[in-house]
């Protein structure tokens, strides 16, 4: 049986995700989350065991993001276009005549 492995760049992003999860675990509290759930505070604990970890590895190689409440996500394309409209208005910016003086 061999082993399956995730790619580079996969394995890299549920490695992220698990930091932000366990993150946000230990800031708002296993008691916190388990009685939220329904769930006894040593499930919760267990889940650091490995769940999270496989969990996190799942949303990475479905493509899915997980990200902080306070991010803004948009898609490539409209970054795309931002970033050129940025790129565009640097140019011309850059080859606007200086102020004209009165000596």
């Amino acid at each position: 049986m061999t082993t399956p492995s995730l790619s580079p760049e996969v394995d890299a992003r549920a490695r992220e995700f698990e930091a932000l999860v366990l993150s946000r675990l230990l800031s708002a509290g296993q008691k916190v989350v388990a009685d939220a759930i329904g769930l006894s505070e040593s499930t919760v604990s267990r889940w650091k065991e490995g769940d999270i970890e496989r969990w996190c590895k799942v949303l990475a190689l479905l493509g899915i993001q997980l990200v902080p409440q306070t991010a803004v996500v948009v898609n490539a394309s409209y970054l795309h276009s931002v970033e050129t409209l940025a790129e565009l208005g640097l140019k011309a910016e850059k080859k606007r005549p200086g102020p004209i003086g009165w000596d």
